[in-house]
């Protein structure tokens, strides 16, 4: 809609104005009678922007939203003592790149009053190129091709002087983890301006290849106790083997791995330096400090759906007489309005009008970790029983469930492969099981509640990148999660399926501590034939996509995105041409129609199989309370579909935009986020059940209004008869601008 893409606009703008700044290396500060900087510009650099040139000097300007509108921003000012060395910091820039004729210039104008424009004027010249490129005492080096590919120095390219020092910085690496621990590379070169060439030569003092010798191990219990863990455990868990080559990123894989089994305080692993230079093998050595054998944990906390939730968990690490670890770890939720603890319901208003939430949610499981194999992927086996629910959809219980996981850790992400493997059943609306799988009469919709195995092989992977886990500010995030179920899973024959998600989000960091955030989420579920452009089949509704709600697209309330079907309070009975009517006996007729004004006493979304969400939100820091208080503006875009039904057409004209705004307080538990944000939009069409009384026969009935499913008395019971219940049904849009918007409050960063 464009009324609502125009706000979202409008929000990012007004973001702009109340906390932008460009990137800059300093700010000077004004004093009392100092010339603002209104402009920094830059001149005849080809080589370089004039962003990368900016970000190098102390002379910035003033914050955008302060240039524009004078009013909001941060203001800036010239400090003429520094331009002299702005102009040698562009010098030295441009010349250790290769350009050593380059000439600056400063010029200081007027902008009007109080303030000027500073341009630097440069001339870059022709940049010296490397004529020649030597490698040298790496000819007894067996890899020395591969040692020399992908190097940052090349041939007939700009002699840079930061591509030399990382050449030699990577061949230094490269050694290092070839066998050659004592390898030190060093850079030469000889320029010559007036030909504009230059001769770069590497030289690598390798010292010999060596091998691993022994591996000596002192293990150190807790507070310098008697050590628990055998040196051998210890030793083995590390993955270190005597007579492997020498490589510095296996030792530093060696105390990832110890790390891993949370069952040390402190490790270190480092080569003799007592050893001769001419030895062909080196000595490790290992040490390692033990951390608590035992540890237990108890938390208790509050959430919107969750209503009050509480954990404990119990560690003990050395189990299985070895560097295994035991995790005892339970969850309890819906505390204060699920049976039997309720009472709290007045505190929880959204999580007690969820269908769902009227008996406790929770997860028991105990987990075995073992230490790395294959050197870096850890095995893992759960045991579990859990029930859980999703807001207003279905509720899943597993009695019992097993899963066996290898999972990498690394530095920047993450790699994992699992199978699972459960026995439970889901309970979700009877308007959703009749919607979405006509299963509209209780037999059916029984069938769906029994218990079913759930066999499922699942991938993830995972890249992180970002400054702070908790509030990032510059760097990216991406996941990909696959997961499967088919007969080779031994999943039972109705739930086979293949689900993906991508969810990706990057950071800019602004300056003045404003940041830009995106993020795009995309999913699909397919059956089992694996095509994208048809129906996925049947969906387990617990494998099913929702989208809506504090973490995807604000503007609406929790998986209200996308799909949805109605209960209306209310419905009319009438004849065939639409007279109000009576069922009284076995000879009468009629139709149960729920009125296009009828309020909706409550919406089932029903979620789909493909999803698309993307946000964009500016975050920056408040005037007051700054280190506390954060503001943020934001815009989000989604939709949920359902592929293979009518009306389910992919395209960009079908996402919904909800533009908003924010505030964060920076607490103990992260951030409590209250964000509020603005729907545009019609609700969509979708069928209207009502959903009769146990003591009334507890049946479904299709209320759409104009639907065609006479109604008939078969033993004093209203019956209705069988076929599709029409879409027809639309609630009337809010008449005012606060009922079409949506408050959420919830804790952490939406993305």
């Amino acid at each position: 809609m464009p009324v609502a893409r125009r706000l979202a606009r409008g929000v990012l703008v007004l973001a702009g104005c109340l906390g932008g700044a460009r990137l800059g290396a300093q700010a000077a500060s004004c004093t009392t009678g100092g010339l603002e900087v209104a402009r920094l510009s830059f001149e005849g650099n080809a080589a370089f922007s004039s962003g990368v040139l900016a970000d190098g000097i102390a002379t910035t300007p003033s914050s955008w939203a302060r240039r524009t509108f004078r009013f909001f921003g941060e203001r800036r000012c010239i400090d003429r003592s520094k331009l002299p060395l702005d102009v040698l910091r562009l010098l030295v820039w441009y010349r250790n790149h290769g350009y050593l004729a380059a000439t600056v210039d400063t010029a200081v104008t007027a902008a009007g009053r109080g303030a000027v424009d500073v341009r630097f004027s440069i001339r870059e010249g022709l940049p010296v190129l490397v004529d020649s490129l030597t490698f040298a005492g790496l000819d007894a080096v067996p890899e020395r091709v591969a040692l020399l590919r992908g190097l940052a120095t090349v041939a007939g390219r700009p002699f840079d002087k930061y591509a030399n020092e990382a050449t030699r910085a990577t061949l230094t690496q490269r050694l290092h983890n070839g066998g050659y621990p004592d390898a030190e590379v060093f850079v030469g070169y000889d320029t010559h301006r007036s030909t504009r060439r230059a001769a770069v030569t590497f030289t690598a003092v390798t010292g010999p290849r060596v091998r691993l010798g022994a591996i000596v191990t002192d293990v150190r219990g807790l507070n310098g106790g008697p050590a628990a863990m055998d040196s051998a455990i210890v030793r083995r868990t590390s993955g270190l083997r005597s007579g492997d080559l020498y490589a510095q990123d296996d030792l530093e894989r060696a105390k990832r791995a110890l790390y891993q089994t949370e069952a040390f305080a402190q490790v270190s692993v480092t080569a003799d330096s007592s050893a001769s230079p001419t030895d062909s093998t080196v000595r490790l050595m290992l040490s390692a400090t033990e951390g608590f054998r035992r540890t237990t944990r108890l938390g208790l906390g509050y959430g919107t759906l969750d209503c009050v939730r509480a954990s404990a968990d119990f560690t003990q690490n050395g189990v299985l007489g070895g560097a295994a670890r035991l995790d005892v770890r339970s969850r309890v939720s819906k505390i204060g309005v699920g049976a039997p603890l309720t009472g709290f319901e007045a505190a929880c208003p959204q999580a007690a009008a969820d269908v769902y939430s009227k008996d406790l949610n929770y997860s028991v499981g105990a987990t075995i970790t073992q230490p790395p194999v294959f050197r870096e992927y850890v095995p893992s086996f759960t045991i579990y029983s859990e029930r859980r629910s999703e807001y207003n959809a279905y509720l899943r219980t597993a009695p019992v469930g097993g899963s066996v996981a290898l999972t990498r850790q690394g530095s920047s992400g993450s790699r994992s492969i699992g199978y699972s493997m459960e026995f439970g059943r889901t309970e979700a609306q009877p308007a959703l099981l009749c919607a979405v799988f006509n299963a509209c009469v209780e037999a059916d919709r029984d069938a769906f509640g029994r218990l079913q195995r759930l066999g499922v092989v699942s991938l993830s992977w995972s890249f992180d990148a970002a400054d702070n886990p908790a509030n990032p500010t510059r760097g990216s995030v991406l996941r990909v999660d696959l997961r499967t179920a088919s007969s080779w899973t031994a999943s039972d024959p109705n739930l086979r399926f293949t689900k993906v998600l991508v969810d990706g989000a990057k950071y800019w960091s602004l300056g003045g501590d404003v940041v830009l955030a995106a993020r795009v989420r995309l999913g699909a579920v397919v059956g089992p034939s694996l095509s994208f452009t048809g129906d996925a089949g049947y969906v387990p509704p617990q494998e099913r996509l929702f989208a809506g709600g504090p973490t995807t697209v604000r503007g609406f309330r929790q998986n209200e995105l996308g799909p949805v079907v109605y209960i209306p309070a209310a419905y009319d009975t009438v004849t065939a041409d639409g007279r109000p009517a009576r069922l009284a006996t076995a000879a009468d007729t009629v139709y149960f129609h729920a009125r296009s004004d009828s309020a909706s006493q409550r919406i089932v979304p029903t979620g789909g199989n493909t999803l698309v969400v993307a946000n964009l939100e500016a975050r920056f820091p408040s005037p007051v309370w700054r280190d506390v208080l954060q503001f943020a503006a934001f815009a989000d875009v989604g939709q949920v579909w359902n592929r293979g039904t009518p009306g389910a057409e992919l395209s960009f004209g079908a996402l919904q935009w909800t533009p908003g705004i924010g505030v964060r307080m920076r607490t103990l538990i992260g951030f409590v986020r209250l964000d509020w944000a603005y729907d545009p939009y019609q609700r969509p069409s979708g069928p209207a059940y009502y959903d009769a009384s146990v003591a009334s026969g507890g049946a479904l009935f299709c209320v759409s209004p104009g639907n065609t499913l006479p109604v008939t008395l078969d033993g004093g019971v209203a019956k209705q008869a069988k076929g599709e219940c029409p879409a027809w049904f639309q609630p009337p849009r809010p008449s005012t601008f606060l009922g079409r918007t949506n408050l959420s409050f919830s804790i952490g960063q939406a993305f």
